[in-house]
């Protein structure tokens, strides 16, 4: 009886480990590169937070996830996707033993993309920023990785319409299928908020935040505050490069002492600043979307924007648009707004009301579609 008890056994567990083979060779197997996880850019944000909320759906049958991330971040999202290294990405995929059915290129210029046959591959370009930034032959050469990219490809996503133009304007994508996702924002009811150290006073301030690259374009903002002595403004972001030293020696050259580089800023610090500011200053002239400036409404702060690339389309009517950058104009545009403007008015509801459609589970359940269409479930 006991032998007939253990064959018994044996059986079923041979059976189910069948069973269980036979489920996970019927799964679509979807590798996403979140190789910017953590990095406090567009692309970090954007890795964040789609990732997040990917596993926060219970429901997504027939695909099983991999996350292409550093080794440091491997396990970060729990147990329920395989995880992948850049730094030991041959070994882990062949460790991982896993067929491959869709990769999806969230990092438009990642060099290490596989390439094999029956694999579909979807990539998301976030801006063609280095046409307008790079010259000579580093131009010419992230350009012609921009087409090998789009080349083995077999569909191709873009963060706004602005995005979408410049692509078609600058590359021939022969006839790859193009959409338009856009990128979503947090859910700021629920995030936390933390008084930066370097505020020292109750002085009423502006903010702005990003990398201190050239086209952020905060020169334009410092020699404006001179006609706002009443005011500080804190650029917030990692000091980029020798443009930073451009951006102190503009402001010795001033003698604007109201203007404060507080250098990088925590996730809660800069909500706080969102929360606390007299407005949101953002005259860049370079974004393949501009994610702040949905981030600032979502706290009824108001907004002040250039006219530049994805700006206009992002922001709509719910920004003030700066069209001079002499700084007597810009200090006379941003003292004409915020006197109109307070954050419990109909049109500081009107621009959060507006940014609350731009959510992460919208545009992740678009993505999840996507990988249906093209894998046929």
């Amino acid at each position: 009886m006991r032998l007939q008890d253990a064959l018994e056994t044996s059986k079923n567990i041979s059976n189910n480990l069948v069973m269980l083979s036979l489920i996970e060779s019927a799964m679509n197997n979807i590798l996403i590169d979140y190789t910017r996880l953590a990095e406090k850019c567009g692309f970090g944000e954007i890795a964040d937070n789609y990732s997040q909320q990917l596993i926060s759906i219970s429901d997504i049958q027939d695909m099983h996830f991999i996350f292409l991330v550093k080794e440091k971040h491997k396990g970060f999202a729990g147990n329920n996707v395989d995880y992948v290294s850049v730094e030991h990405l041959a070994h882990d995929l062949r460790k991982l033993n896993k067929k491959i059915d869709l990769w999806h290129s969230t990092d438009q210029l990642f060099i290490k993309r596989k390439h094999k046959k029956g694999m579909k591959n979807i990539l998301t370009i976030h801006d063609l920023n280095f046409l307008h930034e790079k010259k000579g032959i580093h131009r010419l050469k992230t350009l012609w990785k921009m087409k090998w990219h789009i080349r083995r490809s077999d569909y191709i996503t873009v963060i706004s319409e602005y995005v979408k133009d410049d692509l078609l304007n600058h590359i021939d994508i022969g006839n790859k299928p193009l959409d338009v996702i856009y990128n979503g924002i947090k859910d700021t009811d629920l995030e936390r908020q933390k008084k930066p150290e370097y505020i020292k006073d109750d002085k009423k301030f502006f903010f702005t935040i990003g990398q201190t690259r050239a086209k952020k374009n905060f020169k334009t903002l410092i020699p404006m505050m001179k006609f706002l002595p009443e005011y500080k403004l804190y650029i917030c972001g990692k000091p980029y490069s020798k443009h930073y030293y451009e951006l102190q020696r503009i402001k010795e050259e001033w003698g604007t002492e109201n203007v404060i580089f507080t250098g990088e800023i925590s996730n809660a610090e800069k909500n706080w600043m969102y929360a606390h500011c007299e407005a949101f200053l953002f005259p860049s002239l370079l974004e393949g979307f501009g994610l702040p400036v949905l981030e600032a409404m979502r706290f009824n702060a108001k907004v002040f924007s250039s006219r530049f690339t994805s700006l206009p389309e992002v922001c709509k009517n719910h920004a003030t648009y700066f069209d001079s950058y002499v700084p007597e104009e810009m200090a006379a545009t941003v003292k004409a707004g915020i006197a109109q403007w307070s954050k419990d008015s109909e049109e500081a509801k009107a621009a959060r009301e507006y940014s609350l459609g731009y959510t992460y589970s919208k545009y992740t359940q678009t993505y999840i579609n996507l990988y249906k269409k093209m894998l046929g479930i």
